[in-house]
């Protein structure tokens, strides 16, 4: 026996009501494994390797760090970009560079590739005060600026990625806590040697020594080389006689150049006894920033315990 059941108003709404309810229940289901799902790393590009690990230590697993420089051989000053690179600054969410015409090639790509989304840091930018009188270009050796970069990144990954913002934060403040480590070390140096005298091929270290409270002789000489210029011969007279007076205590050179000149420098420091130590521009695959500035750090320490042998 078939049993039919009047259509009224009121049955129609129910069977409408219930139906509606499993059709929510339907896309909720659906939905639910897109909504427990993580978010996509945020693309950060870093225009240096040493921003890079800053980077990666303030944004953890939820980002998708790309540093374009990254091997200490190549010299930033003649970088030029592949598609390949212009392709990642393309897709970037936050871009980290180092400013003061370090890496002019990075504003030229952030120019052929407009997105009015993406966000740029400029390391040398977010406390002019900071920067030096002579506009070293450098920042990256004051701890302050790496500071002040990670600060910035915290900040606009919260923003992003609210989800885990608490994360962010707790990396900021274990980021912070480690440049602790290079203040101490700083402190230790700067009592043990008050008021050094050091010569340097380029003015790559220039930050750090004023950390440290050392005195930059020879700094034409160091700009020049820096700059591709060759240095004017009283200039390079100069330079060598303040290495054969030994009138500084430690030649830093950068490890990244060998040129006849710098090399030729080395050739009269060595002869004379004086202690060198070589520094990168660049905080190597898998190094962190602050273990990057401590190995410097350490470096000189040991050089200087050792003397001229």
């Amino acid at each position: 026996m078939t049993l039919i059941v009047p259509l009224t108003a009121r049955t129609l709404r129910a069977m409408a009501g219930r139906l509606c309810g499993y059709v929510g229940l339907a896309l909720v289901a659906a939905l639910w494994p897109l909504a427990s799902a993580h978010a996509a790393p945020i693309p950060v590009v870093a225009a240096e390797s040493t921003y890079g690990a800053i980077a990666q230590a303030i944004g953890g697993p939820y980002v998708q760090v790309s540093s374009i420089i990254q091997n200490p051989n190549v010299d930033p000053h003649q970088f030029e970009a592949t598609p390949q690179t212009a392709r990642s600054v393309a897709h970037a969410a936050i871009v980290v560079m180092n400013g003061l015409g370090y890496d002019d090639w990075m504003r030229k790509m952030l120019a052929a590739n407009p997105a009015p989304k993406r966000v740029v840091i400029v390391a040398a930018a977010l406390d002019p005060a900071l920067v030096m009188p002579d506009q070293n270009p450098h920042v990256f050796y004051d701890p302050r600026v790496g500071a002040l970069v990670a600060q910035r990144l915290a900040a606009l990954l919260q923003q992003a990625d609210p989800a885990h913002a608490a994360d962010f934060k707790r990396n900021l403040q274990a980021f912070e806590q480690s440049l602790r480590q290079v203040d101490g070390v700083v402190r230790q140096l700067a009592a043990q040697h008050p008021g050094l005298a050091v010569l340097a091929t380029e003015p790559v270290y220039g930050y750090m020594l004023r950390q440290l409270g050392w005195r930059s002789l020879g700094d034409t000489f160091q700009f020049n080389v820096m700059n591709g210029t060759e240095p004017a011969p009283r200039v390079v007279a100069r330079y060598e006689d303040e290495l054969r007076q030994h009138r500084a205590a430690l030649l830093v050179y950068n490890s990244q150049v060998s040129d006849p000149l710098t090399q030729r420098m080395r050739g009269i420091a060595r002869q004379s006894g004086i202690p060198m130590v070589g520094v990168s521009e660049f905080a190597p695959p898998g190094m962190g920033y602050t273990a990057w500035l401590l190995s410097s750090l350490h470096a000189v320490q040991q050089t200087l315990a050792k003397g001229g042998r």
